[in-house]
């Protein structure tokens, strides 16, 4: 299975159409939380249009798993055709134990280890991240949207074991493969 990652979407259609437009085919979509409200601390996008982005996902044909970030809401559920309610899942894809979380209620260094998970995914700092704490891959796609730290705007894609991080233009930004 090949999986899109996505997380802190922040209500941008334009770059939320770029991510589903990749050239890469998947067969389900990760959303890792902050998919509509900009938030108090982010600026309004130019192309901010939450119901846009909503109708948008309620279209896609994939299965989505979403877990709620901060700035998601009971509101936003009811836009949403898919549940995006959870503060965290834990699921297995591939022989891969994965739990997933926005990052805002769980400290990803701490939690994925203690779990014992092999993959923990995570977003909330708009920083992408891939690294190796004990047996557990701490990940966070970053922001298609508002990234941060003079990092691009990217996304995740999982495809068997190999974990990437791509650009908006479909450049690989980070990669490795779960062991």
């Amino acid at each position: 299975m090949k999986t899109l990652i996505i997380s802190d979407i922040h209500g941008s259609i334009d770059r939320l159409n770029d991510v589903l437009n990749t050239p890469l085919p998947y067969d389900r979509i990760l959303l890792v939380g902050d998919l509509m409200y900009h938030g108090p601390r982010n600026p309004i996008l130019a192309d901010y249009n939450p119901k846009a982005v909503s109708d948008r996902l309620n279209q896609l044909t994939c299965p989505i798993i979403a877990v709620r970030g901060n700035c998601d809401s009971e509101v936003d559920q009811m836009l949403c055709q898919f549940s995006i309610m959870q503060d965290y899942t834990v699921t297995e894809w591939n022989n891969l134990t994965l739990m997933v979380t926005h990052g805002h209620l769980f400290e990803p260094d701490i939690e994925g280890p203690r779990h014992g998970v092999d993959l923990f995914i995570s977003g909330h700092t708009h920083v992408p991240v891939l690294k190796k704490i004990d047996h557990t891959t701490i990940y966070n796609p970053g922001s298609i949207a508002l990234p941060k730290e003079n990092h691009p705007n990217t996304y995740g894609y999982l495809d068997d074991r190999v974990l990437t991080t791509y650009t908006l233009n479909h450049d690989v930004y980070m990669q490795a493969v779960i062991d």
